[in-house]
């Protein structure tokens, strides 16, 4: 059996013609989002559409795994050919104990996003939005991840709208860095999974996310997290204003979703639920012994 991805499988089938391979598909593709494989006759890396992947290798495929619910519908909205597809959510270390608050009591909601500057994470809502006059100064935005594309586009608003905004660049072990925050902040509507959102968990610190995708899968509304309308500015605007003027709110929410984490999103649970899949797909006698 070889656990493999969207990129790399039709290698593997051809590679490995008599085992079985699962491809791990992990993102929320649509009929023209241009996908990155290995080719399997030469190995180049290619770009194609998910009906262009070679199908005529990947049809024998039994079965493929999304890793949200989002990334499952996804894959079969756009890939009919997939024979069957199952979710399993991925796993997430977090801290053994929620890292200690770092966060002064400003009177400030200091709010964290984790996103590399790319348009499809749609950072520039959340700099509209913490750019808000009605703000003034009582929320800040600080962005962590590697600059992208957009990045030039994403500081040009900033000046423009002299956003309380800054980008903090790469940062290893998340939990530490954002139990200096309230809030975790996303407003990508393909996110695949989103581990951000329990890297926050771990730390103790709520999240709020678009009403697409994966990430409104990972926050209970109201309970670990908050929701809201990805097609209505205002709507993240109110949000924000309703973190920014109930922290105990947000501490309960936190403390939630790290009970959420520690249940759920585990390497052990997402281990296991791979292991009964791939036993599930093993010939009978393979199962038995």
């Amino acid at each position: 059996m070889v656990i493999s991805s969207h990129r790399t499988a039709a290698v593997d089938v051809v590679l490995a013609p008599h085992a079985r391979v699962i491809p791990v598909v992990r993102h929320v593709v649509n009929a023209d989002q241009v996908l990155r494989v290995i080719a399997p006759h030469d190995g180049a890396m290619v770009e194609c559409t998910i009906g262009e992947l070679p199908w005529e290798l990947l049809s024998a495929v039994p079965v493929s795994v999304g890793i949200s619910h989002a990334s499952s519908a996804a894959l079969r909205a756009h890939a009919p050919h997939a024979r069957y597809v199952s979710t399993i959510h991925n796993g997430v270390a977090i801290p053994a104990t929620a890292p200690v608050r770092t966060r002064p009591d400003t009177g400030r909601l200091l709010a964290a996003s984790v996103a590399r500057t790319l348009p499809w994470k749609r950072t520039d809502q959340l700099v509209r939005a913490v750019a808000d006059p009605r703000f003034s100064t009582a929320v800040r935005l600080d962005v962590f991840g590697e600059a992208g594309s957009h990045q030039g586009e994403l500081e040009e608003l900033l000046r423009e709208l002299a956003a309380p905004v800054r980008f903090m660049g790469y940062a290893d072990d998340l939990p530490r860095h954002l139990a200096g925050y309230d809030l975790l902040a996303t407003a990508a509507v393909q996110e695949g999974f989103g581990c951000a959102v329990i890297d926050a968990a771990g730390a103790a610190i709520p999240a709020l996310v678009p009403d697409v995708g994966a990430s409104p899968e990972l926050v209970v509304d109201g309970l670990t997290g908050m929701v809201y309308d990805a097609d209505d500015p205002g709507d993240l605007v109110a949000a924000l204003t309703d973190a920014l003027l109930d922290r105990e709110m947000l501490a309960q929410m936190g403390s939630a979703a790290r009970a959420l984490a520690e249940a759920w999103y585990t390497p052990g649970r997402c281990a296991a639920q791979y292991l009964t899949l791939v036993m599930g797909q093993q010939p009978r006698s393979l199962a038995a012994a």
